[in-house]
C-alpha cells in the first residue's frame, strides 16, 4: 500500500458509472484508482458511482486527490494493469486542492506525448475506418495525452440504430486521421446539452487542445482489442 496524490484528468461516463484516472504528482506516472472490490471478471465492480465521480465530487477533473492504494493482483490484464491501483478499503479520500484547467495542464505536463502512437509505445493499430486499438494483453500504457492545435480536432455526432446520440472526434496526426469515441464526462455533457457545434466552438476559441486519451477494456464483441478513446479535453 502507498499514498498517492493524483491530479484528476480523466473522468469518463458509462450510464450511471464512471471510470477515473489522473497523474501521480509525486511519482510522475498515470494512475487509475479503482474501488477496493474491483474484480476483472466483474466489469461493473471496477467503476465508481456518482457519489464519487463527476463534477462536484471527489473525483472531479482538476482535483488533486490524496488516497491510499496498492497495485492490483496479477489477474488484472494488461495494458490496463500498468496504471490500475486498488483503493484501500476504508481509505480516507481527500481533496488537497482544485486546479483550473490551465494549472492542471501544467501540473500534468509529464503525461503528454508527442503523438497518439507515442502514448502506447508504437502498439496502436489504426484500422482503415480511422478507429484505433492496442491488442489486448500488451504490456504498455493504457493512458496518456497529446496537445494539438484546434484545427487538428473535429467533433461530430453519431446516432446508433437504437437512436442513441454519441459523441466522437477525429484527430489529425501529420495527415493521418484517427476517429475516436468521446466518453469524457464534461465533453459529453456539453455535447448533450448544447450540441456538437458548441463543443467545436470551444475548441476553435482556444489556442491549444489538451486531449486525454485512454483505452477501453476488451468486451464481448471485441475480446482481443482495447480501443482508443478520448477520456478528457481541456481547451487552453
Amino acid at each position: 500500500m502507498a499514498r498517492y496524490n493524483i491530479g484528476i484528468t480523466d473522468v469518463t461516463c458509462y450510464g450511471d458509472l464512471y471510470c477515473v484516472a489522473g497523474w501521480d504528482v509525486d511519482d510522475d506516472c498515470m494512475v487509475r484508482p479503482e474501488p477496493a472490490v474491483a474484480n476483472p471478471a466483474v466489469e461493473p465492480s471496477r467503476f465508481w458511482n456518482a457519489r464519487f465521480a463527476g463534477p462536484g465530487t471527489i473525483f472531479s477533473v482538476g482535483n488533486i486527490v490524496s488516497l491510499d492504494a496498492s497495485k492490483p493482483p496479477k489477474t488484472f490484464p494488461f495494458p490496463h494493469a500498468t496504471e490500475d491501483r486498488l483503493v484501500t478499503g476504508g481509505s480516507q479520500l481527500s481533496v488537497v486542492k482544485s486546479l483550473t484547467d490551465a494549472k492542471l495542464a501544467k501540473a500534468v505536463a509529464g503525461s503528454v506525448s508527442c503523438s497518439l502512437q507515442d502514448i502506447f509505445d508504437g502498439h496502436l493499430v489504426r484500422a482503415s475506418s480511422g478507429k484505433a486499438y492496442v491488442p489486448a494483453n500488451i504490456k504498455t500504457n493504457s493512458l496518456g495525452a497529446i496537445e494539438i492545435h484546434p484545427s487538428q480536432i473535429a467533433f461530430y455526432e453519431e446516432v446508433t440504430p437504437a437512436g442513441k446520440r454519441r459523441l466522437r472526434a477525429t484527430i489529425d496526426q501529420d495527415g493521418v486521421e484517427y476517429d475516436l469515441s468521446v466518453p469524457a464526462d464534461l465533453a459529453r455533457t456539453r455535447f448533450l446539452t448544447a450540441g456538437v457545434a458548441a463543443l467545436q466552438s470551444d475548441a476553435e476559441a482556444c489556442d491549444l487542445v489538451h486531449v486525454r486519451v485512454g483505452l477501453c477494456r476488451p468486451f464481448q464483441a471485441m475480446p482481443n482489442a482495447c480501443y482508443a478513446q478520448v477520456n478528457g479535453v481541456l481547451f487552453l
